[in-house]
C-alpha cells in the first residue's frame, strides 16, 4: 500500500536516470563489499575509511 502511494503512482513519482561512469570500478567495489571474502572486504574498508564523508547505515 505504501508503494502505491509513493513509488508506483505516476502522478507523484519522480524518475531519475542514474549513470555510472566507472561501471567496472563500481562493480568491483560492490563485489568486494557484498562478497564472501572477509579479508578483502576488511582491507578495503580499512584502506578507505579515512575518506568517508557520509555514512548511512
Amino acid at each position: 500500500q505504501e508503494l502505491k502511494g509513493t513509488t508506483m503512482d505516476a502522478a507523484t513519482r519522480t524518475l531519475l536516470q542514474i549513470t555510472v561512469d566507472e561501471a567496472a570500478e563500481a562493480e568491483n567495489i560492490m563485489s568486494v563489499l557484498m562478497g564472501d571474502d572477509v579479508e578483502t572486504r576488511k582491507e578495503f574498508i580499512t584502506t578507505n575509511a579515512r575518506d568517508v564523508r557520509n555514512l548511512d547505515f
